[in-house]
């Protein structure tokens, strides 16, 4: 019998669920293992599914389209348990197949709604994806703090809900010896989106150049937001400290995250902040908002530093702190690189969601 996997997101990655189910689902031992998304790749064991209207609607095609035909699917391929991926960006599962599942939820429409005012509408998601949630016999969060979400918000009994987090592949972030870092750098990655604070970061950005005129930020990544950002930028006359990267194919990131001072996570929230472990593993110090998803990660004066989101004083007086400082960069460095090692090995995270399924299948 086989593992079924649902996931709007595959490879090639479109975003950081994406990167989570590729290297979970090629590190999981399963006799057989089908993977089913809307991607088109050439990957052994995927099976692509294609959705009416799947350009205007995303994974709300995929969940719509999965409600008649998942247990079919699960028949048809001869699956043991289903495991699907959920949350914003994520699937629904509107009914229950003939097996059981295992669902993970990467963040929640709670948290969108509450911490994006823009986005307030994605209430209305929330009985859909609180439905998935109940239909599953067992649920992975990626934090602690989205299963508080799903504990207090959606209501799902405790003793059903596991908190597994991200992982980071340590063969691909790691330290290198031969790459020098630029002097006062600062790095932003991720989708330029307004959930990610790209604007906050960028008007905290002339107080750090009143400690620090040197100071130059790095931002890598696209999104429909770029322009108003870039617009942002010239306004406040930052044109030559703000260099936009576009975007970095995940091959380069590593080298990045060894050529900049510091990473700078100022999100609203977020499910995991992958990129925080990402820096940590390559030995980057990291400033991040005291927000879901990123609470758990940094340590405030252990392994980075921790602020207010909003607080634009609290915000560029740590980053100035940091450039300035190579004894804190030093520490952070060797406090994130261990817990990494840790908390966040891919090997040992695949090894935990296998025995999450396998209690399914007893």
């Amino acid at each position: 019998m086989a593992l079924g996997v649902f996931t709007d997101d595959f490879y090639p990655h479109q975003g950081g669920m994406g990167r989570y189910v590729y290297e979970v689902t090629r590190r999981l031992k399963q006799e057989r293992l089908f993977i089913f998304s809307p991607c088109r790749n050439h990957l052994p064991h995927h099976v692509r599914i294609q959705p009416p209207f799947y350009r205007k609607l995303h994974n709300i095609s995929v969940s719509l389209w999965l409600h008649p035909n998942i247990r079919r699917l699960a028949q048809a391929y001869g699956l043991a348990c289903v495991y699907v991926h959920c949350g914003p960006g994520g699937l629904f599962l509107l009914s229950k197949p003939d097996v059981p599942v295992l669902a993970t939820s990467h963040h929640t429409y709670w948290q969108q709604a509450r911490f994006v005012p823009s986005q307030f509408w994605k209430r209305l998601l929330m009985p859909f994806e609180a439905r998935t949630y109940r239909i599953a016999d067992r649920i992975v969060a990626v934090s602690e703090d989205t299963r508080r979400v799903l504990v207090d918000r959606y209501r799902i009994p405790p003793s059903k809900v596991a908190v597994i987090p991200n992982g980071v592949d340590r063969q691909k972030f790691h330290p290198l010896k031969h790459v020098e870092r630029i002097p006062d750098s600062i790095f932003y990655v991720g989708r330029v989106d307004t959930r990610k604070g790209l604007d906050f970061l960028i008007e905290s950005l002339p107080l750090v150049l009143k400690r620090n005129p040197r100071a130059k930020l790095y931002v890598g990544g696209t999104g429909k937001h770029l322009p108003a950002y870039r617009h942002l930028v010239k306004t406040l006359g930052l044109e030559k400290h703000v260099d936009f990267l576009g975007y970095i194919p995940e091959a380069d990131l590593n080298e990045w995250y060894n050529r900049v001072m510091c990473l700078v996570v100022p999100s609203r929230f977020e499910g995991f902040g992958l990129t925080v472990v990402e820096a940590m593993a390559a030995g980057t110090s990291v400033v991040a908002t005291d927000v879901d998803g990123l609470r758990a990660l940094v340590r405030n004066g252990v392994n980075g530093y921790l602020v207010d989101y909003g607080n634009r004083d609290a915000l560029s007086g740590r980053i100035a702190s940091l450039l300035e400082d190579p004894a804190a960069q030093r520490a952070f460095s060797q406090k994130g690189q261990e817990m990494v090692s840790s908390c966040f090995d891919w090997d040992a995270i695949a090894h935990r969601i296998s025995a999450e399924i396998d209690r399914l299948r007893v």
